[in-house]
């Protein structure tokens, strides 16, 4: 009977690629090895063991046999691997010598057994940080797939809603989604203002909008701004009124602003932009009018406002629906501005300013807003927010982070 000690991968990597082969023993050492060849697709035949209680249990997939039935498994005859530690190999050869099944008998080492042992480990290692990885990738599809069939959804109200009072602004922000940046001067009128939050008030009852915000431009700029925020908590007394302003012109306003303000709940909304302006004496100044201050989502507290790049596609052949469901205001970032209700800013503000200014030709359809003087029910503004708009296809849906700096009013901005 042949005998050899296998003291090195190398060495038991070459056994493992025989054919009929046998590991002795089932402890600790046998598990080792056991798990080194299943994990390197090596095919052990069988495990053999002198002894057993009770009925032979698998390590890893392969069977146990008992030695008295080897003979019973293959006519070929065994090259037999001794898994246990050195001190316990010694009576080994005259118990395998009895049995003529067995060609050959190899020994592991005890360094070998703790080799093996930190490959396996590595292994494991990197199978947990594997798993750990899949399992966060499979969170994370399902987190967006979730957030994605909530754009679809038709809600019972509409989120959030923005009442467009201006075009431009004071302050020149590159990539501005609203296209304030490279807007003409244009204030919509108090009156034409106070028409349309009527007769949205008739649809809605008054009710189902969640947050107006009124913005712009830069919404500080409109003569006529103390009077449209009290027309709109007349026309909609429960809703949450935000004043989304840079702050720039804040602290420059007279008392009869912050009157209204603190009168009619209106809660002023600071976008901390990385500009020279004291922002926690505006926050210090609302506190002492009563009237309700916040920074913009995601800015104040030391974080200032990072821009976002919004991604026009000249060509117009993005698939509307792809679009929509990576876009982070669809349905939801919905805009009131001259009678008209519009899927989000970005489409109708680039649709009026960007197609001026660069002389594009971005179309719009009547799928892209509702005339809110037809007939129609606030049902059909809730169905209209919950689904894709032809203008998508203008739109990438991503939006690309960036540092905040002003614009040069270039193009390439957004495209």
């Amino acid at each position: 009977m042949r005998e050899e000690k296998i003291d090195s991968i190398q060495k038991l990597n070459m056994f493992l690629s025989q054919k009929n082969i046998a590991f002795f023993g089932a402890g600790y050492a046998a598990e080792q090895i056991s798990n080194y060849s299943v994990n390197h697709g090596f095919d052990v035949d069988r495990i053999v063991v002198s002894s057993v209680d009770g009925n032979p249990r698998a390590i890893r997939g392969i069977p146990v046999v008992l030695l008295d039935k080897l003979s019973e498994q293959s006519n070929d005859g065994f090259n037999v691997l001794v898994c246990l530690t050195e001190k316990n190999q010694s009576e080994i050869p005259a118990l395998l010598y009895r049995f003529e099944v067995i060609k050959s008998v190899f020994y592991v080492t005890d360094a070998l057994i703790s080799e093996v042992r930190v490959r396996n480990s590595d292994i494991a290692d990197r199978n947990i940080e594997q798993f750990d990885e899949l399992k966060q990738q499979m969170e994370f599809h399902y987190e967006n797939l979730r957030y994605q069939m909530l754009r679809y959804a038709v809600k019972p109200c509409l989120e959030y809603m923005i009442v467009n009072i201006l075009d431009h602004c004071n302050l020149r922000c590159k990539g501005c989604d609203h296209f304030a940046c490279i807007a003409d001067e244009k204030i919509f009128s108090q009156e034409g203002i106070y028409r349309d939050l009527e007769r949205l008030s008739q649809i809605f009852n008054g009710d189902y909008i969640i947050k107006i915000a009124v913005m712009g431009g830069e919404p500080l700029l409109h003569p006529e701004l103390k009077q449209i925020l009290a027309d709109v908590r007349y026309f909609f007394p429960h809703t949450e009124i935000r004043l989304t302003t840079n702050g720039l012109l804040l602290l420059q306003q007279d008392e009869d602003f912050w009157k209204v303000c603190r009168e009619n709940e209106v809660t002023i909304v600071n976008t901390k932009y990385p500009i020279n302006l004291d922002h926690e004496e505006m926050k210090k100044k609302a506190q002492s009018e009563n009237v309700k201050f916040k920074f913009f989502e995601g800015t104040g507290d030391g974080v200032i406002k990072q821009s976002f790049k919004k991604h026009i596609n000249l060509a117009g052949d993005s698939d509307p629906a792809d679009s929509f469901s990576k876009c982070h205001i669809s349905n939801y970032g919905n805009i009131l501005l001259d009678g008209k209700f519009y899927g989000c800013p970005f489409s109708v503000q680039s649709y009026r300013i960007f197609n001026k200014k660069f002389n594009q030709n971005l179309r719009m359809t009547e799928e892209d807003y509702i005339d809110i003087y037809q007939d129609v029910t606030k049902e059909d503004f809730f169905r209209f927010a919950a689904k894709p708009k032809f203008y998508c296809r203008y739109c990438k849906g991503l939006s690309e982070p960036f540092d905040w700096e002003r614009s040069k009013q270039q193009m390439c901005e957004w495209v």
